[in-house]
């Protein structure tokens, strides 16, 4: 970088488990400490390097394969100055697995944070914030695993208030914090049940309304308007007149748990901020006139046999891109441009994988594309998605029905074949919440709670993914064509 006073950007990609977190982390150890050149640094170092711990609290879990999975992408970008000073830091977040929120399989875990704010929590906090332990949690004892071998919750509850005190919450920060977090772990209890035992009457009640007053004080918001949020739904009708459409238990379920995964998905965009706002103040980033390096820390291809699922879709559909990006630019482009300029070279055969991402991303006969179609139609079910990729694709090679009629389906990727389990493709891919969630929150007197929801959090999701791709892309074509102007 500063011998060609040229940004640099390191891809971290390998599959679940094989360590692209902890080399991440050593990377920007290794980046700061070099920056330093022997004196004390300036701060923003620490704050870099503190921030690894927060995004890994709250955005790391267990899976059945990795103890500590990253279950989100970042790319972090590490500013210089023109003498090889840190200069300050940004860092982006994408594709949060916010389903792990409300469900997880045997032998996993929710995000790390939950657990070590219940253990480590002092009594006071625990009692002002309602809180008691794991095991009373919904959202927590699906899977019926608390605990990580040889990990001290307690301790890691200790560590993560001290980094993010380095990246600048302070104590009334970390408390509003801390009580959201409370809030989604309480939304999870809320139980309905039926209204009337006449059958054909399905509509539903919250049963415990205790949950609900809990979940009411910590979030300030009203509890009736709360109680009447999560059991019915209010739409405009002609003349405008207001229609009360009271919920079945499917609604009443899917509403709650779109208003936890809302909640912690906005509380995690909240926590970026803060820490990019950190970086930026401290040196002034915005100026920046130097070079940086970028970090980009990315899913890792995963295979859970017969458990996978629509995150498993997504991560692998963003490793096949990331595969064929390098196909393109370190195999094809290269070779064809040593094969104009007459060097003698002895090609490389590669593997070229643009007929699965055409499988899945293709239009208007690609998986997704059939998905988003289905998602449009009020009558469609997950059974009739499956239905529709295999009327398009059952002519495809990379595209297989399991046997003995199993609601799945199978992709043959560049690193070998995945079955996927067709089971809340549909509700996962719209994944959005409903307007009278949003506007209860944005009625909370709590200003902290406000904030969150401040902003559509569908459109930062999908505005955070395309600028961590694009940020990736923009880096990487710089670079080659510099390469091609040196050798020309």
């Amino acid at each position: 970088m500063l011998r060609k006073r040229c940004n640099q950007c390191i891809v971290i990609s390998g599959e679940s488990g094989s360590g692209k977190t902890e080399s991440t982390n050593l990377l920007l150890h290794h980046l700061t400490a070099l920056s330093q050149k022997g004196s004390h640094g300036s701060g923003v170092e620490r704050t870099i390097l503190g921030a690894g711990p927060v995004l890994e609290a709250f955005g790391n879990a267990k899976t059945k394969h990795n103890n500590n999975s990253s279950r989100f992408g970042k790319f972090i970008q590490v500013n210089y100055k023109e003498n090889g000073m840190v200069h300050g830091a940004v860092v982006q977040k994408y594709l949060l697995e916010k389903s792990r929120i409300v469900s997880q399989a045997k032998n996993e875990r929710n995000y790390h944070v939950f657990y070590y704010l219940l253990a480590g929590a002092d009594q006071t906090i625990k009692e002002t914030l309602h809180l008691t332990k794991a095991s009373d949690y919904f959202y927590l004892n699906q899977s019926k695993c608390y605990t990580l071998e040889g990990v001290d919750e307690a301790y890691e509850f200790s560590r993560l208030k001290q980094s993010l005190e380095m990246v600048g919450f302070s104590s009334s920060k970390q408390n509003r914090l801390y009580a959201v977090l409370s809030a989604v772990l309480q939304i999870g209890n809320v139980e309905f049940v039926k209204k009337s035992t006449y059958h054909a009457d399905e509509t539903v009640m919250v049963s415990n309304v205790a949950a609900v007053s809990t979940i009411s004080k910590l979030l300030m918001v009203k509890e009736e308007t709360l109680l009447s949020a999560l059991t019915c739904k209010r739409t405009k009708a002609a003349k405008g007149e207001t229609i009360i459409i009271n919920f079945k238990l499917a609604d009443a379920v899917a509403t709650r748990d779109a208003m936890a995964k809302c909640l912690y998905g906005a509380l995690f965009d909240w926590i970026v901020m803060q820490v990019n706002q950190a970086l930026l103040t401290k040196q002034e980033s915005r100026f920046h006139k130097g070079n940086y390096i970028g970090v980009l820390d990315i899913f890792g291809f995963e295979d859970f046999g017969d458990q996978n699922y629509f995150e498993q879709f997504c991560i692998n559909f963003a490793n096949e891109h990331l595969h064929h990006y390098f196909n393109q630019h370190v195999f094809k482009y290269e070779q064809e441009e040593y094969r104009r300029e007459g060097i003698k070279w002895k090609s490389i055969d590669f593997h070229d994988n643009q007929n699965c991402l055409n499988l899945i991303e293709g239009r208007p006969q690609g998986l997704l594309c059939q998905l988003d179609d289905q998602c449009n139609f009020p009558g469609a079910s997950n059974s009739t998605v499956l239905q529709k990729f295999v009327n398009y694709q059952k002519s495809n090679p990379l595209f297989e029905v399991p046997p003995c009629r199993q609601s799945a389906f199978v992709i043959k990727h560049y690193a070998g074949k995945v079955k996927y389990q067709i089971k809340d493709f549909r509700e996962k891919n719209l994944d959005l919440m409903r307007p009278d969630i949003v506007s209860l929150l944005k009625s909370s007197y709590s200003v902290f709670v406000r904030e969150l929801v401040g902003s559509d959090p569908l459109s930062i999701f999908r505005w955070q993914i395309l600028k961590a791709f694009f940020k990736a892309y923009f880096v990487f074509s710089k670079l080659r064509e510099q390469s091609k102007q040196k050798r020309g």
